[in-house]
C-alpha cells in the first residue's frame, strides 16, 4: 500500500471526525508511518510484523477514535513500538521532530546568550533577550531544515 492509498483509506473512514479528534488521536503521522514501514517490510522482518499489525488499526482506525479505551491504548503502544523500531534500527525519524528540537535548543541558547551579555554589558535585559531569543529561533529553524533535508535524501526521515 502507497502513502496515497493509506491517507484515502483514512479519510474515507474519517469523514464525520473533527480536525480536533485526528489531531488529539496524533494521526497526521500516521500514514507517513505505515508507508516507513511498508517500504522497509522487504529487508526487515521487525518492519514487516509491524506493517501487517498496523493493517487492524488502518481497516478500523474510526475504533481507535471512537471505540473502547483498550483498543486506543492498543494503538498507542503498537505507535510507540513502530517509532521507536524505527529510531533505534534504521536511525529514521518522523519528519518535523528534528526540527522542533532544533528550534527549542536555538531559543534556550538564543536567550541564554543574550542574557548573560545584558548582565555583563548593563543592557536593557527585555529588549535584548527578545532579540536573542529570536536570533535563536531563526538559526534553529535554520539548522533543523538543513538536517532533515540531509535525511530527507538519505530516506531516514518519514
Amino acid at each position: 500500500m502507497i502513502k496515497d492509498d493509506i491517507y484515502e483509506k483514512l479519510n474515507d473512514q474519517l469523514a464525520g471526525i473533527s480536525r480536533a479528534e485526528i489531531r488529539a488521536a496524533n494521526l497526521e503521522a500516521y500514514p507517513r508511518l505505515i508507508d516507513a514501514l511498508e517500504r522497509r517490510s522487504v529487508e526487515c522482518k521487525e518492519c514487516k510484523a509491524l506493517y501487517e499489525e498496523s493493517e487492524k488499526y488502518t481497516n478500523d482506525i474510526v475504533s481507535v477514535l471512537k471505540g473502547d479505551a483498550g483498543f486506543r491504548k492498543q494503538f498507542e503502544e503498537f505507535v510507540n513500538r513502530a517509532f521507536m523500531h524505527l529510531h533505534d534500527e534504521h536511525q529514521t525519524l518522523p519528519k518535523g521532530k528534528l526540527l522542533s528540537v532544533s528550534v527549542l535548543v536555538g531559543m534556550l541558547v538564543g536567550l541564554s546568550v543574550a542574557v548573560i551579555a545584558a548582565y555583563f554589558l548593563n543592557i536593557d535585559l527585555m529588549r535584548f533577550g527578545a532579540l536573542g531569543w529570536l536570533i535563536g529561533v531563526m538559526a534553529g529553524w535554520i539548522t533543523g531544515k538543513v538536517r532533515e533535508k540531509n535525511l530527507k535524501k538519505q530516506d531516514k526521515l518519514f
